[in-house]
């Protein structure tokens, strides 16, 4: 197949030999039309025409035709024997311009770039009125110590300047959906639900905390099924619950607000509770933390199944420890969030 400087040769070469034959004029024939004649300045002309823009025609059609565009260098031509020129053109290799891509995708944006701050806290306090949740053997009910536990919280919180919420303040009923909805509306910056475990194992003592997630952990399931039998989504809502646990960006910062807690929390209880097991942060479609709209966590701050641990939870100073642990964790986040290096109070009020 001939390249664009051989065709554009060849056009030339054909040109000359049938308009040129002898003289100064050159004669054009035309079925239609007579005979005309033309000088041979116009000829040039459309000649030279031919060389210019051909290269330039050339580009249009492959560009066209979708293939890429290969730039000629150079065209050497060199003359052999008497009045009789020969050319050999001579192109370069290919050279299509790539566009360099990144090799990895990019980062997500760092925190610091804005002012980050916690202000707003809103405090769920598990169950409430006839839903009693976890109960002991002895008959001590979730719903009665976690509420106590988030006035014990509140109080720390309001003391370093947090302005606190809570879904609920008595022992009344409030539907999941409720809480959410009243945490959203208020424009919370975090929402810590507190609750008390139940493990069929007795002997168990365990904390741990959860953030929004899938999981395949048969308890973990049994837990979250547990905690949302009241609330109160149809089966048309239900894709927009499958969507929000697995599409949610939040989770980053619910991670690390999870974190945290966990971290104080087993740090503190272990002292007084040198069998308690560190379980971490965990992932669990809880209702709560599906329909909230700010970094949430649900942390299970100790287990009514364990006798020994009913027993503790029934001394003022244990649930005080706990507060303050959760009081902590908070507060490291929100340092951690803005870069200060201010350190978080063990009794729970700013220095």
């Amino acid at each position: 197949m001939e390249n664009v400087a051989q065709t554009k040769l060849r056009l030339v070469r054909e040109a000359v030999q049938d308009n040129v034959p002898r003289g100064h004029y050159c004669r054009i024939i035309s079925v239609s039309a007579p005979r005309r004649r033309f000088p041979i300045g116009l000829v040039s002309v459309l000649l030279t025409s031919i060389l210019v823009y051909l290269p330039a025609s050339a580009v249009i059609l492959r560009l066209a035709a979708g293939s890429p565009v290969v730039p000629v260098e150079r065209v050497n031509r060199s003359v052999t024997g008497a009045g009789n020129a020969t050319a050999r053109p001579e192109i370069s290799e290919p050279s299509i311009h790539t566009p360099r891509v990144p090799g990895t995708p990019p980062r997500p944006l760092d925190r610091v770039v804005f002012p980050l701050s916690v202000r707003k806290v809103v405090i769920d306090p598990g169950h409430g009125g006839a839903q009693h949740g976890a109960v002991s053997e002895s008959g001590m009910a979730e719903k009665e110590i976690s509420l106590d536990i988030a006035l014990r919280l509140r109080r720390l919180l309001e003391g370093a300047s947090f302005e606190v919420l809570m879904t609920r303040e008595t022992d009344e009923a409030v539907g999941l959906d409720k809480r959410a909805d009243f945490a959203n509306a208020s424009s919370a910056d975090l929402f810590v639900s507190i609750h008390l475990n139940w493990i069929p194992r007795q002997e168990l003592r365990a904390l741990e905390t959860y953030v929004l997630g899938p999981t395949d952990d048969p308890a973990v399931t049994k837990l979250a099924a547990r905690e949302n039998r009241d609330s109160v989504y149809s089966l048309s809502e239900y894709r927009l619950l499958l969507e929000r646990i697995y599409m949610d960006t939040r989770q980053d910062e619910s991670r690390r607000l999870a974190k945290a807690i966990q971290a104080e929390l087993y740090g503190s209880v272990r002292r007084i509770n040198p069998l308690v097991e560190d379980r971490g942060v965990k992932t669990a479609p809880f209702v709560v933390l599906v329909r909230t709209e700010m970094p949430a966590i649900l942390v299970e701050v100790s287990c009514l199944s364990n006798q020994e641990e009913v027993k503790l939870l029934t001394n003022d100073d244990y649930r005080e420890n706990i507060a303050q642990a959760l009081f902590r964790g908070i507060h490291s986040y929100a340092d951690n969030l803005r870069g200060s290096e201010e350190k978080v109070p063990k009794n729970g009020r700013q220095e």
